[in-house]
């Protein structure tokens, strides 16, 4: 079958067909743009920690914490011994105290006595004089007494020295001289403690008052307050011993024979 066109031409009846055909190949030769995204960056590769670097940081790590566990438990020990000497001291002071008061009461007995049979003696002459000196000795300590001395002592000697003039006044010269000895033991029991003969160590702190303590195993008496000094001589088990002062877990004692040295603490009890 032919076509036409409108002027009247005749159309091959393939032609179409060649006309598509010819269009295909053509959008086929065509380049299209593609739009083509850009390479990606190349990413930098993270520092990726050796094995030994890993375990050098956990090592310091276990160092420093170890470090500080050991620091703290020197600071513990030595606030240990510290608190361990004070009650030490607390505890002799009690026994000391406990032991004064049963030494007061029989020294107020006596001296009650005393008197009863001094008043039955003839006064002479020679008893007053001694009274009287021995009145004036204690009074002359008791204005000399250090501050620092054990106030109830004090008391107690001045009203032994009260109850002396007393009796003196009565012309009771045995008792008076009796109450003015025992107010002169009173005032030597409340002297604080002799002034030390040596300049102090740092950090050395000289005890409130004597100590008196036994060893309780063999301990080496040092030089010094620390394992690096000599050591002077060993003292035994049971050696008692006077401690007068203390550094850190060292206590300074002075034994029978009168040599002064420095024992660790755990090595010492109360007598």
């Amino acid at each position: 079958m032919n076509g036409r066109t409108r002027f009247g031409s005749v159309v091959p009846a393939a032609f179409p067909l060649a006309l598509a055909v010819a269009l295909l190949a053509g959008c086929r030769s065509a380049p299209v743009p593609v739009a083509v995204a850009p390479p990606p960056a190349s990413a930098v590769p993270a520092a990726v920690p050796t094995p030994d670097a890993e375990c050098e940081r956990e090592l310091s790590a276990a160092r420093a914490a170890l470090a500080e566990r050991e620091a703290a438990l020197r600071e513990a020990e030595e606030r240990q011994a510290e608190l361990r000497v004070r009650l030490l001291e607390q505890a002799a002071e009690a026994h000391s105290q406990g032991e004064h008061a049963a030494a007061l009461q029989a020294q107020l007995d006596d001296a009650v006595v005393e008197v009863v049979r001094a008043k039955a003696k003839l006064r002479s002459l020679e008893s007053r004089a001694e009274a009287a000196s021995t009145m004036a000795e204690a009074e002359a300590a008791l204005k000399a007494l250090d501050p620092a001395a054990r106030r109830e002592q004090v008391e107690k000697a001045e009203e032994l020295l009260r109850m002396s003039a007393e009796e003196f006044e009565k012309e009771n010269y045995g008792g008076a001289l009796f109450l003015a000895g025992q107010a002169k033991g009173h005032l030597r029991a409340a002297e604080a403690r002799p002034a030390a003969d040596r300049e102090l160590l740092p950090g050395e702190v000289v005890l409130a008052a004597p100590l008196e303590l036994h060893v309780t195993t063999g301990a080496n008496l040092r030089e010094g307050p620390g394992q690096e000094f000599r050591v002077l001589t060993t003292l035994s088990r049971d050696t008692a011993v006077t401690a007068v002062s203390r550094k850190g877990r060292w206590v300074q004692v002075r034994d029978g024979r009168g040599t002064t040295g420095w024992v660790f603490e755990a090595l010492l009890e109360v007598r």
